[in-house]
C-alpha cells in the first residue's frame, strides 16, 4: 500500500477548502434570512398588539423618537406588551424596531443593527409595516 503523495494531499486540502468556503456563504445566507424572518414576525406581533392597545386605550402606542435602537425595543416590551425586563416579548437578534406615527395610525420600523456602531447599518433598507398592513418586506 502506497502512502499519499504531497500532490494528492494538496488536492484533498484544496477540495475541502472549496467546500468549506461554499458552505460558509450558504450558512451566512440562511442565518441572515432567518434573522429577517424573525424581525418581520416581531413586527407583525407588534402590529397585532397595537390593535389591542388601541381598543383598550383609544389610541395607538407611538414612540416619541422612532429611531430603532435598544431603548425603543425595551420601551415596546415594557409599555406596549407590559412585559418584565427579564422576559421580553420582542427579542431580536440582529435587528432593532420602533413604532412611529403614520397617516394610517402607526408604522412599525425595523433595521439591521450594527452592534459595533450601536446604530442601524448604513445603506440597509428599513423594513416597515403600517396599520393597514402595508409593508415593504
Amino acid at each position: 500500500m502506497r502512502g499519499f503523495t504531497l500532490i494528492e494531499l494538496l488536492v484533498v486540502v484544496a477540495i475541502i477548502g472549496a467546500l468549506a468556503a461554499i458552505g460558509t456563504v450558504a450558512y451566512n445566507g440562511y442565518v441572515g434570512g432567518a434573522k429577517q424572518s424573525a424581525a418581520t414576525n416581531a413586527m407583525q406581533q407588534i402590529a397585532l398588539q397595537e390593535q389591542e392597545y388601541d381598543s383598550i386605550n383609544g389610541s395607538y402606542f407611538i414612540q416619541a423618537s422612532c429611531t430603532p435602537d435598544d431603548d425603543t425595543v425595551d420601551e415596546i416590551n415594557s409599555d406596549l406588551f407590559d412585559a418584565d425586563e427579564d422576559e421580553p416579548v420582542v427579542l431580536l437578534d440582529g435587528y432593532r424596531v420602533c413604532v412611529d406615527s403614520h397617516v394610517t395610525g402607526f408604522e412599525v420600523k425595523a433595521c439591521k443593527w450594527d452592534a459595533s456602531e450601536d446604530s442601524c447599518k448604513d445603506g440597509e433598507e428599513i423594513l416597515t409595516l403600517n396599520t393597514k398592513g402595508g409593508k415593504n418586506f
